[in-house]
């Protein structure tokens, strides 16, 4: 049972794409969002006064690490970034649920439209012990937020 107000973890999370679990990830960064401010003054105006308006709101990208591994998850992943690379792709929704200690959902951000923009393979070195880790960063166009009535 966790105690209101206690905020949450940031390392218990899971990634779905298109409503499928997509892979097991170690890190994912958030994207964030932003709002172009427009200056606005009106011309009879007695104060030389400018008013802010909102303007368009911007995403960043969805940032996601994780170490290379080889199986299923590996070649759906690499099949979704491909049909992009061919040509074919379409953007679809993505998924980050984070989850509380017993791993129950608490918070969903859901993303439309994405798709990938970036995807870094990882270096490789005979004179190092690092883990091999591949880096997908992905396009959005629009975020929610949902909660669950356990968390509020």
């Amino acid at each position: 049972m966790s105690i209101p107000n206690t905020p949450y973890g940031a390392f218990k999370f899971m990634v779905t794409i298109d409503g499928v679990a997509a892979a097991s990830f170690m890190e994912c960064g958030l994207p964030s969002v932003s709002f172009d401010v427009i200056d606005y003054r009106s011309g009879d105006e007695a104060v030389a006064n400018v008013h802010k308006l909102p303007g368009l709101v911007r995403y960043g990208n969805l940032v996601l690490k994780r170490g290379l591994v080889s199986g299923a998850s590996t070649l759906a992943l690499w099949d979704w970034i491909s049909k992009f690379v061919a040509g074919t792709g379409s953007p679809t929704r993505v998924s980050v649920v984070l989850l509380d200690s017993p791993r129950v959902p608490v918070i969903t951000w859901s993303f439309s439209n994405c798709w990938p923009v970036k995807y870094e393979l990882p270096v490789l070195s005979g004179d190092a012990s690092d883990i091999a880790v591949e880096t997908l960063e992905i396009a959005v166009e629009g975020i929610t937020v949902t909660g669950s009535a356990q968390g509020s």
